[in-house]
């Protein structure tokens, strides 16, 4: 579940983006999982898919173990930063700072993406690290 003060916008880093609505402190949860708005495949059983199913897993799953979990509800939209203020503790994400009112919510995909995801990263953080790829550093931004 989304916390109540995230709303979905237009992003500069990658189409919509989930932004602050009010002030989050540091520490709060910011999506804790809700079975009911998740589904989830077994990462074999991509080959089975339409294109446009495959397309949609692989753009907004993200991978534990075999399997894929695909968030149904605004969660799917929280954008990649390489300097996230969000942190996975426990399987759930929280502030890892305040986050002031109209701040996009971000975290980094790098230890939960599918191996098919592959991006140009747009945080505009000092430390951005370029196009990346599971696991994998493919290129640095000069």
């Amino acid at each position: 579940m989304l916390n109540s003060k995230i709303e979905k916008r237009m992003s500069s880093i990658s189409g919509i983006g989930l932004f602050a609505s009010q002030v989050i402190e540091k520490g709060e949860t910011v999506w804790s999982p809700t079975l009911e708005l998740m589904e989830k495949i077994h990462i074999d059983d991509l080959h089975v898919l339409s294109e446009s199913e495959k397309h949609d897993w692989i753009k907004h799953s993200y991978q534990i173990g075999d399997t894929l979990y695909k968030d149904t509800d605004d969660t799917r939209f929280m954008n990649h930063s390489c300097s996230p203020n969000v942190v996975d503790l426990r399987d759930i994400l929280v502030a890892t700072r305040q986050i002031q009112k109209d701040e996009e919510i971000t975290w980094d995909y790098l230890p939960y993406m599918n191996p098919y995801l592959v991006f140009d990263c747009r945080c505009g953080n000092q430390n951005c690290v370029g196009t990346i790829k599971k696991g994998i550093l493919v290129s640095m931004k000069a």
